[in-house]
């Protein structure tokens, strides 16, 4: 039915073009008569739901039996509509560009992180020619240093801080507390029905332990205003590892490295290459003060047509650009 299309839009995914209609195994071609019926409307380059639409969707799915959670978000301005629109593209395209054999593929999009300390957003690299990491000499990160200075595989032996330990330090320090938010994010959960039984920790809230994490963002931004979402995630993980799961974060229940992955999302090809470049000249500065991380990249234009591939490793050896990575400098 043509209105099933309706259930497509949602408040995470509320733009929809032909592209990603069809990406999502849905004809795009009646998408003009969703537009003639009055259900969507266009917002920049793409469609989202009229107030009638939103009415229509929530009958087509109790006739069809399908939850949904209703629309509570309504795009007024073609530059939200646009990001939202990209955001969808990528997500699609990530998610079909590779499949996982004995694992389980979870993804968010726009997850929102509790950070702390929040730093300034020149605060966490400055760059001269090359790029320095600012943010572990800032002295709201060494006070918290050296009042969580447990981690590494030994950590597993002693009981986690947690969310209180964390508070009662803030609260000690008046330490500046915020969020912030990552377009799409995957945990890779690799043998799936062997990891679930073994033991998880406690404190693993934000579902990191045994998973691959990989934090994809849309570029449209200057390499140099990359530099606060770097020491963002840097950030979080120095939190996951002091706080929430030492000595789990680095190493999982079979004592084998889940992979860290910043990537990088651009439109083309040419401005991956551009990216890639500028971001090598600015050093390993980027990914070494919380190793392991690395800062891989492809653009939409790769992603549409690359082959889709049996296992994210093979997808990350050979349709990725290693950027910046902390084993080796094997860069063309």
């Amino acid at each position: 039915m043509t209105n099933n299309i309706l259930l497509l839009f949602s408040d995470v995914f509320p733009c929809w073009d032909a592209e990603t209609v069809s990406l999502a195994g849905e004809n795009p071609e009646t998408l003009g008569a969703l537009e003639d019926d009055g259900y969507i409307s266009r917002l920049g380059e793409g469609y989202v739901l009229t107030r009638k639409g939103i009415d229509e969707r929530e009958i087509t799915a109790r006739e069809n039996f399908v939850p949904v959670r209703k629309i509570t978000i309504t795009l007024r301005d073609s530059d939200t509509a646009n990001h939202n629109l990209e955001i969808n593209r990528m997500t699609q395209l990530l998610d079909r560009a590779f499949m996982t054999d004995w694992g389980i593929k979870e993804f968010t999009v726009n997850e929102r992180f509790p950070l702390v300390p929040l730093l300034n957003d020149d605060e966490y690299f400055s760059v001269d020619g090359t790029a320095k990491a600012l943010w572990p000499e800032n002295d709201y990160v060494r006070s918290f240093m050296a009042e969580f200075p447990d981690k590494g595989y030994e950590a597993r032996k002693l009981p986690a801080p947690g969310q209180f330990a964390l508070d009662s330090w803030v609260k000690n320090h008046n330490v500046p507390c915020g969020n912030f938010t990552v377009d799409f994010v995957l945990r890779h959960h690799h043998d799936f029905e062997h990891y679930r039984q073994l033991y998880t920790p406690e404190g693993d809230i934000f579902g990191f332990v045994n998973a691959c994490l990989f934090f994809a963002h849309k570029v449209s931004e200057s390499p140099e205003e990359l530099l606060p979402l770097i020491g963002k995630i840097h950030l979080l993980f120095t939190l996951q590892r002091r706080i929430y799961i030492p000595g789990w974060f680095d190493m999982d229940s079979e004592e084998q490295e889940p992979m860290k992955l910043l990537t990088l999302v651009t439109d083309t090809d040419s401005e991956l290459k551009t990216l890639t470049e500028n971001l090598r000249a600015f050093g390993n500065e980027l990914v070494d003060p919380a190793r392991p991380m690395y800062i891989i990249g492809t653009s939409i234009e790769h992603l549409r047509t690359q082959e889709t591939k049996r296992m994210f490793y093979d997808w990350f050896a050979e349709e990725t650009v290693k950027i910046l990575r902390p084993d080796i400098q094997d860069y063309d």
